[in-house]
């Protein structure tokens, strides 16, 4: 199944766009090193019934430098122009438009895919990747904020940028427990979540580039979207009345 039907199969709704970060999408395993090579050490991530393998940053660098597997980036291009693993392409977990990268590598290919939330968009693009026939996909665990605070190399198609941490918080109905909420830019080109609580709220931690107080963002709840500008979604928390 390529990444369209799996997409349209998953019905269109937020459930189907993203997956909650790591405290809310399923784990399971004892962690550590995988001596089996078949992922079964790590703790797992799930997503539409496919269970995607945790890998350790420093794992996964060593198989960056041994040239081992190959690595996918599934955040939004101003992200990854701001700042990627060298060598890694492009593949949104969110779909885009035009012609996907990855879509000519062999299934044997070993692939590891990252994001920022740590790890819930690379999960659901692993679980995509699996669902497809491939045997060997991992997250990075730890996600590319882990790699940045190792040090290991990074690469950077925009060379003057900033990027700064923010805090998001809002409020749906609590019959959306457990549904999702993603958070954008204007032009969709920086994207995370967030997951509706038993309680109705939710938050996250958005760290897109180069944002200023009045930079246009998107908040698509699964009971409203509003849009407003960073200083009104970072003051207060974000309601259908915002």
């Amino acid at each position: 199944m390529n990444r369209r039907s799996l997409l349209a199969a998953a019905g269109g709704s937020s459930l189907a766009i993203v997956a909650g970060c790591i405290d809310d999408i399923g784990i399971d395993g004892a962690g550590g090193d995988d001596e089996s090579g078949d992922g079964s050490a790590y703790e797992t991530g799930s997503f539409d019934g496919e269970e995607v393998p945790l890998v350790p940053v420093e794992e996964a660098h060593e198989w960056y430098e041994n040239e081992e597997a190959r690595f996918v980036d599934t955040r939004g291009v101003s992200q990854y122009d701001a700042g990627h693993i060298p060598g890694a392409v492009l593949s949104p977990a969110i779909e885009s438009e035009g012609e996907d990268p990855t879509d000519d590598w062999s299934t044997d290919t070993h692939v590891v895919t990252y994001c920022n939330c740590p790890n819930s968009l690379a999960v659901q693009r692993g679980a995509e990747f699996k669902s497809d026939g491939f045997d060997e996909v991992y997250a990075i665990e730890e996600g590319y904020g882990g790699w940045e605070d190792a040090e290991y190399p990074i690469e950077r198609n925009e060379t003057d940028v900033d990027v700064e941490t923010y805090e998001i918080e809002g409020e749906s109905d609590p019959d959306y427990d457990g549904e999702y909420v993603h958070i954008s830019t204007a032009d969709g080109g920086s994207y995370e979540i967030a997951t509706v609580e038993s309680d109705g709220t939710y938050e996250t931690e958005i760290r897109f580039p180069d944002l200023s107080s009045d930079s246009e963002l998107i908040v698509d709840a699964p009971d409203y979207t509003v849009e407003g500008t960073l200083a009104e979604f970072t003051s207060e928390p974000v309601t259908v009345d915002s």
